[in-house]
């Protein structure tokens, strides 16, 4: 009986050693991490001093570096270098998502990826906006991107077609215009002159009213909505059809509802 009493006493004295030097070494882990994490935390190693950007033209990229890391140095194309004194975020805290959601408040950014780079980097990626409508009210011009942003104020030349608005709310950079209105204007600067001879000197648009064309000749054709535009350009056909045989020009026709109305000179 004895014998088997301490065969017993031993393995369990065995099993509370390995027991110790198990916690022991968790312990020692644990400290290890934590003291890493303090280290990670408030040491400059981890504080980002380089960001890299890449598809950015010089105005976006001025902007960014303005956001991101403010009061930091343009040391070659698209590489903003922080000094040592003038640090950016702590890689571990920084939202890499906030990051790029603040990003895509400029107007000219579509679109923003943004990719931390152990240790100290940021790799930021843009799509930009590019003007390709005018949106005119009173003196101002505002460029308008092909998903309706609103970009800036700018010169007219270049885009593919020019609005005008005459009632509605004032815009500004940021906001947004209807897709649908630019898309219509755009068809019909395109199919007027080459379908129906008639040169579109101004599209204006109103809320109400919806697109107008003021052509050559001072013709005013209505629109209205830009909605069924190949419908209401058929019925424009056939009026300016009807004009020609009676060799009575168009002044005015108006395509807003079922029944066109039209009046020659």
């Amino acid at each position: 009986v004895y014998s088997g009493e301490m065969r017993e006493t031993k393995p369990r004295r065995r099993m509370n050693g390995r027991k110790l030097l198990r916690n022991a070494s968790l312990a020692l882990l644990l400290g290890g991490a934590a003291v890493g994490a303090v280290y990670a935390l408030q040491s400059n190693t981890f504080r980002v001093r380089q960001v890299t950007i890449s598809g950015a033209s010089s105005q976006v990229l001025t902007a960014i570096g303005d956001l991101l890391v403010p009061g930091c140095n343009e040391t070659g194309p698209g590489q903003f270098t922080c000094a040592d004194d003038n640090l950016g975020p702590n890689e571990f805290t920084l939202s890499s998502r906030e990051m790029e959601q603040e990003l895509l408040r400029l107007p000219r950014v579509k679109s923003a990826s943004i990719t931390p780079r152990l240790p100290g980097k940021l790799s930021v990626s843009v799509v930009e906006r590019h003007p390709e409508a005018g949106w005119v009210i009173g003196p101002d011009v505002f460029r308008v991107a092909d998903d309706g942003v609103v970009i800036d104020k700018g010169s007219p030349i270049g885009l593919k077609v020019v609005v005008g608005q005459v009632a509605g709310d004032a815009i500004k950079p940021g906001d947004q215009v209807s897709v649908d209105v630019i898309h219509g204007a755009e068809q019909l600067q395109t199919q007027l002159p080459g379908q129906f001879g008639i040169a579109a000197k101004r599209i204006q648009y109103s809320p109400a009213d919806g697109l107008a064309v003021i052509g050559d000749g001072n013709l005013i054709a209505m629109f209205g909505q830009p909605t069924d535009l190949n419908l209401k350009m058929a019925e424009l056909q056939r009026i300016l059809q009807l004009a020609q045989d009676k060799k009575s020009p168009l002044a005015f026709v108006d395509l807003r509802y079922k029944t066109p109305y039209f009046r020659a000179r």
